[in-house]
């Protein structure tokens, strides 16, 4: 029909009735152009089925045709066959880039059995679009090997049984589908409409006419009249329905012939029946001796829908024959009844084409008045273009004054700051003289209450001196010598005066001095208070100018911000402008097209009209023909029912020997009765073996107690291993020394005999050969050299051996001591990772005696705070992680969490934690982000758990796994190295591969290669390590442990699964809270060095694993390793 579906997938595909196949959705279908090709600049489809020309089309310039839907028909086949799609990834970037890169990512696994002509289909449909299969046609499929078969051709693929019929009640039963669940579903608020859709009506079926006949038609009898150009659009419908019953009638026809021909191959079929059922006895009684009563169900279940559809089939049949007969009769009457109205109809043609004129003429006054508006909309536009202009004309001057404006305030403010700088100068040279004065005041002070102690001293001692003089006297003096007295004392009290008198004067001078230096130092304190009082005044001033400037700032900053929102208003009006011009322009184009449309449209009617008036005519003589062909057709009616009394009696002849058969079901149905009941004895001795494998469980764990015992005695030994493992190191070490040596040993060995050779040839050559006495000794000189040379190849030989053994026996040593390494590494790991459980046990122990201990009292440090002061309470939990690589297929397993101060501990179950037992430990230091995902992070997840999903990145080191959990194993690995048939062992990524040229095995001694039948060989794709693969399924101990089993300094993505959202941003505040405190970057930030120094200096480049991932990783800790 020349369209493109673009969206072939199971989830498009449905199943009728009678269980076939039919094709749904065509929302994404396109017409096709008659080079028969499709241009688009959109990727139509479904990811994981999309085509790489599809994909390449977003460029523009793709185009492709019908062979994208075969590349669709390969995916799912694919998916059918193997249980996944070949191009799987997580993300859309990945799924993408292997459809791209399609010729290196199609895989086969060769764990899943596909034939080779499914193979080779597969193959065939996904290739490039150029050697695609189906691109010259059907034809091409059909021929392929992969649908010869002796059960069907593509001609009767309808009338066999197809492998699942599904049981419908009615048109409109829906037990097949699932259950739409009507949470979470918006109200439809757009209103009802009055208009008949036809949304809710019984899905039936639909198909489509072969006969496209009036899209088809081509443009013919260009020159006929003018007069009868017009026809009207009824009398085309009408024309069309007349051609539809036409073909309807002929089509019954075929259908009664080839029904009655289907009865006579029934009749056969049912006379062969009798040896079919004979042969399913036979099966059915050699699956009874094999015991194998699935198979018997499974052919009772196909026996019981073979009986129903050949009984729906019949009954079907039946009913149809004689609604058929029903219909013709009634149809031969509509016939002749609408070849009355037919005529009737002609005439009214003539007044319809003249309407057609007036509807002609009407559309040109449209096409006028659409030009008028195109002009219109075109001054708008350019009205607009202007007045946009001057608004950016004006935005550009406000944003000039606004910069002026801003340059002469800093420099205000500047001179500013400076006066501000030079006052608070003054101010302090002002202090500091201030406080001078007042330490000079202080010392005068101090100088005066000195001279005052002194004066006062000198008083007291010149009292004391006078009164010891006169007590002097008084003694002294006797009766005879008073006149001597009196003369002498009043000679003392002269000189007492005078005393007094000097005394008096210099009090006097002293009190004068001081009251003028007193004078003088107050004078100095108002000076200098007067001063200070004028400098405090000149602060107020300068303070009053700065609040005054820092108010002006205030507001200039005010009008900054005002300035801003009236540029982001503009800004804003300028988006809208464009946007309404965006929206004229494609008015504009809308315009245009509907102008091309209805130039297209009248033009089309043009030519059409000039062609019904043909028509016409040949529905008249159709008409005669068909008044023939009636009486035809009833005799053939006739012919049709004696077939059909033939078919009822082939009817009731399959009715008994389904009676038969069913007589047969019951008695298999006995048997299996009595098959049940034997294994209902098979069942109580099994009990009975469970009973005894139980005591010998108790047993078990009675060893497992004393294994417990020994393990703690290997705990102890672990560190004697670790320092011989050390010494091991340092003798491998060594050996390598060794092998260099030997290695310059035989290419100095190779040199000599090199040179040796040379020689020899040189010898040669120098020979002269004329003479016979030199011919003699040459032949004997070349005979001794002969001798030479075979006794220094067998050296050479036997030192080839000797070095071969030492490098097998090194190699031995080598792949043993790096089989006891990762051993050791193993238990070590298990050992570290039970410690840590217990150390997060300790933990909480000791928080829970803190609480005890301190109810008022503040927390220890081993107690976290929240910001709000209060103790944060131990975070655990269930969440969930993916089982395997594929979630849609696998999904998801739950885990234990528990977070503590420095780890993230998983385990499978509570009981695990009780037992110390831990499946995962993510160390929080090595934690980089946590955040919740998007849609594009996680394709394969149901829309809705992706609200209760988020992402932990953290560095590879930082994680510890437990030792032979193989459960995560996949998750583990990077998204890119994992590949469909892959096999894990000891830390190796091995492949499947064949070697046709020389290669060794680096276990054995055994060739791995042959030019035609080479044996199965692996080789690592991490350390390109190649054995047989034989070592492998004997699960020999001989391949020592991968050399680059992954990169610790890459970073790794886990994603988990809250069972709410609530949970999941409860788990996202507080994980980020922790990482804040102590994760990646705090950890730089506390040593001294920032995160980017250290992710240049030891980073190693890793894919991005998601949108959010960095390109290269912080790995500080490869340098402590």
């Amino acid at each position: 029909m020349g369209f493109v579906h673009r969206d072939v997938k199971p989830d498009n595909m449905l199943l009728d009735k009678q269980g076939h196949l039919k094709l749904s959705d065509f929302g994404t279908c396109v017409r096709m152009s008659e080079d028969g090709l499709v241009r688009s600049d959109t990727a139509v489809g479904t990811p994981d089925y999309i085509s790489p020309e599809v994909l390449k089309s977003q460029n523009g310039n793709g185009e492709y045709g019908r062979e994208c839907d075969y590349w669709s028909v390969g995916v799912f086949m694919y998916e059918i066959l193997i249980g996944d799609t070949p191009f799987y990834a997580e993300s859309l970037v990945g799924t993408y880039g292997k459809i791209i890169d399609h010729k290196n990512s199609l895989t086969f696994p060769e764990d899943v059995e596909i034939s080779k002509e499914a193979k080779d289909l597969i193959c065939s449909f996904l290739t490039d679009r150029h050697e695609r299969l189906g691109r010259n046609g059907v034809e091409e499929i059909k021929r392929h090997p992969f649908f010869r078969s002796d059960d069907f051709t593509f001609e009767n693929l309808r009338e066999c049984i197809p492998p699942v019929v599904p049981e419908i009640v009615t048109d409109d039963d829906t037990s097949n589908f699932d259950e739409i669940s009507t949470e979470d579903i918006s109200e439809e608020k757009f209103p009802a409409t009055k208009t008949f859709a036809g949304n809710h009506l019984p899905f039936i079926g639909f198909s489509y006419s072969g006969d496209y006949q009036l899209m088809s038609r081509g443009i013919s009898n260009k020159n006929s009249d003018e007069t009868d150009k017009v026809k009207n659009a009824e009398t085309l419908k009408k024309i069309e329905k007349l051609e539809e019953e036409i073909y309807s009638l002929n089509s019954l026809n075929d259908e009664l012939e080839r029904k009655y021909r289907f009865s006579l191959k029934q009749l056969e079929n049912f006379a062969n029946q009798q040896q079919n059922v004979s042969t399913i006895e036979k099966e059915n009684r050699e699956l009874e001796k094999g015991s194998m009563p699935e198979e018997i169900k499974e052919l009772q279940r196909k026996l019981r829908v073979w009986y129903e559809m050949e009984n729906r089939r019949n009954a079907e049949e039946n009913s149809q024959m004689s609604e058929k007969v029903f219909n013709l009769e009634k149809e031969l009457k509509e016939l002749n009844e609408k070849i009355k109205v037919e005529s009737e109809n002609n005439l009214k043609l003539k007044k319809a084409n003249a309407e057609a004129l007036l509807c002609i003429s009407n559309k040109d006054q449209n096409i006028q008045e659409l030009h008028e508006k195109i002009s219109s909309l075109h001054n708008l536009n350019l009205s607009k273009d202007k007045t946009i202009r001057n608004l950016e004309i004006q935005f550009e001057e406000r944003l000039a004054q606004a910069a002026e404006r801003n340059s002469e305030l800093e420099s205000r403010k500047h001179a500013l700051d400076l006066e501000l700088e030079r006052v608070s100068k003054r101010e302090n040279s002002l202090i500091a003289e201030n406080r001078e004065i007042n330490n000079k005041f202080v010392e005068l002070e101090k100088n005066h209450a000195m001279l005052v102690l002194e004066l006062k001293n000198l008083q007291k001692k010149l009292d004391e001196e006078a009164a010891a003089h006169r007590k002097d006297l008084e003694d002294s003096l006797t009766a005879d010598k008073k006149r001597l007295l009196s003369s002498t004392e009043e000679a003392n009290l002269e000189a007492l005066q005078a005393l007094q008198i000097k005394l008096n004067e210099e009090k006097a001078q002293r009190h004068k001095l001081e009251q003028i230096t007193v004078k003088a130092l107050t004078q100095d304190y108002e000076e200098e208070c007067q001063k200070r009082s004028n400098l405090q005044s000149d602060i107020n001033s300068h303070l009053s100018e700065i609040s005054k400037l820092k108010t002006k700032e205030k507001q200039l900053l005010q009008e900054i911000s005002s300035l801003q929102e009236s540029k982001k208003s503009l800004e804003d009006e300028l988006n809208k402008m464009k946007m309404v011009k965006s929206m004229d322009d494609l008015q504009m184009k809308e315009l245009e097209d509907q102008l091309e449309a209805e130039t297209y449209f009248s033009t089309l009617y043009k030519t059409q009209v000039k062609e019904l008036k043909e028509e016409v005519e040949e529905k008249q003589q159709l008409v005669i023909d068909f008044e023939s062909e009636r009486s035809n057709m009833y005799h053939q009616l006739q012919l049709a029912v004696a077939r059909a009394d033939s078919e009822s009696l082939a009817r009731s002849i399959a009715e008994e020997t389904i009676a038969d058969l069913e007589k047969e079901k019951t008695m298999r149905e006995l048997e299996l009765k009595d098959m049940l009941s034997r294994h209902r004895t098979e069942l109580s001795n099994k009990e009975a073996a469970i009973s005894n494998l139980k005591d010998k469980e108790n047993e078990y764990k009675k060893t497992v107690e004393l294994l417990t015992r020994e393990k703690e005695e290997l705990n102890a030994m672990v560190i004697t291993l670790q320092e011989e493992l050390k010494n091991l190191r340092n003798e491998s070490a060594n050996v390598d020394d060794q092998i260099q040596q030997l290695n310059k040993q035989i290419q100095q060995e190779r040199l000599l005999k090199l040179q040796a050779v040379n020689k020899l040839a040189e010898v040669m050559n120098r020979k002269d050969w004329s003479g016979k006495k030199n011919k003699s000794s040459a032949t004997f000189e070349l005979r001794k050299k002969e001798k030479e040379c075979r006794k220094i190849q067998q050296e050479l030989t036997l030192e080839k051996e000797k070095y071969n053994q030492m490098i097998a026996r090194f190699n031995k040593e080598l792949s043993e001591m790096q089989a006891l390494l990762y051993d050791e590494s193993q238990a070590k790991l298990k050992i570290q990772m039970e410690l840590d459980s217990k150390d997060s046990e300790i933990e909480q122990l000791q928080h829970k005696l803190a609480l005890v201990n301190s109810e008022n009292a503040s927390f220890s440090s081993g107690i976290e705070d929240n910001d709000d002061g209060f103790p944060e309470m131990r975070l655990e939990g269930w969440l969930s992680i993916p089982s395997k690589q594929n979630i849609k297929r696998h999904g998801w397993k739950k885990l234990y969490v528990v977070v503590s101060s420095r780890k993230i501990i998983f385990y499978n179950n509570e009981a695990d934690k009780l037992n110390a037992d831990p499946v995962i430990i993510l160390n929080l230091s090595k934690l980089f982000h946590v955040r919740p995902v998007t849609q594009g992070d996680v394709i394969r997840a149901e829309v809705k758990d992706i609200p209760r999903i988020f992402q932990l990145l953290y560095a590879g080191e930082g994680e510890s796994r437990k030792p032979g959990d193989s459960s995560h194993l996949e998750m583990s690995l990077p998204k890119d190295t994992m590949q469909l048939g892959a096999l894990e062992h000891k830390g190796h990524d091995f492949v499947s591969i064949n070697f046709h040229m020389p290669t060794a095995c680096e276990v054995c001694p055994k060739p791995m290669w042959h030019m035609f039948r080479p044996p199965p060989a692996l080789e690592c794709r991490r350390c390109r390590l190649k054995v047989h693969k034989d070592h492998l399924e004997k699960k020999e101990d001989l391949i020592a442990p991968c050399k680059v089993n992954y990169d610790p300094n890459s970073a790794r993505e886990l994603l988990l699964m809250a069972n709410t959202i609530e949970e999941q941003q409860m788990w996202v505040s507080r994980l980020r809270k922790k990482i804040e405190k102590c994760g990646y970057a705090a950890q730089q930030e506390s040593r001294g060095g920032s995160p980017r120094a250290s992710m240049r200096s030891t980073s190693k480049y890793q894919p991005q694993k998601s949108a959010t991932l960095p390109s290269n990783v912080m790995s500080n800790s490869a340098g402590r390793k």
